[in-house]
């Protein structure tokens, strides 16, 4: 492995700090802190990628525990689906992983296709057979596509407000089966938001077509 340095942040049980590391370094520092995930551009990588891993100087590289604060031996795992640009993967998670998950940046967290919160989620209680995906906020990183809107997003919960890209809006809408997109209380359809104008937008608004079904 190269000797080149990399700026790494380091987040632990006492906060964070910011150090230059070589890949081997980091390789090292990962192994010896059990439990420690490491994103590199907020992609989660396996350490054994690392080391032939083409990693740029400006690439922003964060390692952090799994559990931070000592989470109990026994603690649940739950299933968890991993999207990034390489493909998809599936790592078992703890809710404490979850929560750093969705507290790192970057990362989004679906439960159910509901994107939740990191504060959601210390509060909820997460069925065993409940889909969960976690994926970064941009998907490609196409810098045409870095522009992001305000979107309501109305569920059985009530309403929350998000910042998204266009990739992220037509990530959610297609991967939310029954979404509907309104822009500016026109409706329009997934296939067409890629074309869709919207800098120009007053409202994005996402919702479930079918709320509770149909009697």
């Amino acid at each position: 492995m190269s000797d080149k340095k990399y700026i790494v942040e380091i987040a632990d049980s006492t906060g964070h700090s910011v150090v230059e590391m070589t890949a081997r370094e980091i390789v090292e520092k990962t192994n010896e802190a059990k439990g420690s995930w490491v994103f590199v551009d907020n992609r989660l990588v396996e350490t054994k990628e690392i080391e032939n891993m083409e990693i740029s100087t400006d690439s922003k590289i964060r390692i952090m525990p799994g559990i931070v604060g000592g989470a109990s031996d026994e603690e649940e795992l739950y299933t968890v689906e991993v999207a990034d640009k390489t493909g998809h993967s599936i790592v078992e998670m703890s809710k404490t992983e979850l929560v750093n998950t969705a507290s790192s940046g970057g990362t989004w967290l679906f439960v159910d296709d509901r994107m939740v919160s990191a504060t959601e989620l210390k509060s909820m209680e997460i069925e065993k057979g409940s889909r969960l995906r976690a994926m970064p906020g941009l998907v490609g990183g196409n810098s045409d596509n870095d522009v992001r809107f305000t979107v309501e997003i109305a569920d059985e919960t009530g309403h929350s407000e998000v910042e998204m890209t266009k990739p992220e809006l037509i990530h959610r809408a297609s991967n939310c089966e029954g979404t509907w997109v309104f822009v500016d209380n026109r409706m329009v359809a997934t296939a067409d938001l890629a074309k869709t104008d919207l800098q120009g937008a007053q409202k994005v608004r996402l919702m479930p077509g079918l709320v509770g079904g149909i009697y």
